[in-house]
């Protein structure tokens, strides 16, 4: 499936950031992308990628935003990602670096560039991994923002490894029996675990079929990673590609739970019938944040904007209508 629009047919601007981080020598910047005119009469968004190691080729569909409402989007590109400052040179595997706080630090410099605040609102969309980011942000009931729209979030991340273990067991039997080996044996390096792996990414986070060109590389990325916590996300998320309490890394102790209900702004969740954000993660985001709503696309996983034109025609017109100031279906 090809992207929603072409580089060029949408206006956009882009540049870099400086943002100094304690204990790194090297300079660093955060690569940014604006759709649109941010001196419109509507409220911009700025959008968060997955991963964590994801980039803005995630989040930059989300342009079609400015054609069709006239909503400035901004996307970047998080520490250590794309066209940001990489820094595995210095801090490959540094636990104590790859933390939550680092990058809710650069959304915050990244909000200060755009001199968003009390006298200049804007919202939040985010991404998985950029939902989590997102919501924690959130939770310090930041000046001037105004909606948040959480894609396939996670509200903690011993249910991020839930959700897992339950979308395994949807699986065919010889598969979890391949998965649960590789996992027991610390060997998800192997043809078996890859193979096996492979049914689960089809099956909870793109089920396009064949998949998506754009998406093979994190596909590829994701079934050949070994035990080695060399970049960001296998050092956060873990270097095992289905997160157990074995395998996790930095974000081991992540739990917004006991925060959710300080988040003070209309809020909107979606998530996928067979998403790796199992409902199990979502349903404390329905519980505890003050003003909500909630939609799971049928017949969709995580990654849903992949997955065909139609589940990407209506997670845009359901994310545009709520940041429109629309109604939307609850």
């Amino acid at each position: 499936m090809d992207p929603p629009f072409k580089e060029g047919d949408i206006p956009f601007t882009e540049g870099t950031i400086s943002f100094e981080i304690a204990g790194v020598r090297k300079p660093c910047s955060t690569y940014y992308k604006v759709y649109g005119d941010l001196k419109s009469n509507k409220t911009p968004v700025v959008c968060a990628h997955g991963g964590p190691g994801g980039s803005c080729a995630f989040t930059s569909d989300f342009g079609v935003l400015w054609p069709r409402y006239g909503i400035p989007v901004i996307v970047y590109d998080q520490m250590g990602c794309g066209k940001s400052t990489n820094l595995d040179d210095e801090k490959a595997g540094d636990e104590t670096f790859w933390v939550a706080s680092l990058f809710v630090e650069e959304l915050e410099n990244l909000l200060r560039h755009f001199q968003f605040g009390e006298n200049r609102p804007y919202n939040l969309l985010g991404l998985s991994w950029g939902s989590m980011l997102l919501a924690d942000f959130a939770t310090t009931q930041p000046k001037g923002l105004q909606r948040l729209v959480l894609g396939c979030p996670f509200a903690s991340m011993d249910l991020v490894m839930e959700g897992m273990r339950l979308r395994v067991l949807e699986l065919p039997i010889d598969v979890q029996k391949a998965i649960n080996e590789g996992i027991e044996k610390g060997q998800w390096n192997t043809d078996a675990f890859r193979a096996a792996f492979t049914v689960y990414f089809q099956h909870a986070l793109c089920r396009a079929n064949p998949m998506p060109e754009r998406l093979r590389r994190f596909s590829d990325y994701m079934t050949m990673r070994t035990t080695a916590r060399d970049t960001s996300n296998p050092t956060m998320i873990g270097t095992c590609p289905i997160a157990t309490s074995k395998t996790v890394g930095s974000l081991r102790n992540f739990n917004l739970i006991p925060r959710l209900h300080q988040i003070n702004v209309k809020t909107l969740a979606f998530n996928g019938e067979f998403d790796q954000a199992h409902d199990v993660a979502v349903q404390p985001f329905l519980d505890l944040v003050p003003s909500i709503r909630w939609y799971t696309f049928a017949g969709a996983s995580h990654i849903l904007t992949y997955e065909s034109e139609e589940l990407r025609e209506k997670c845009f017109k359901l994310v545009g209508d709520f940041l429109d100031h629309k109604d939307i279906a609850a």
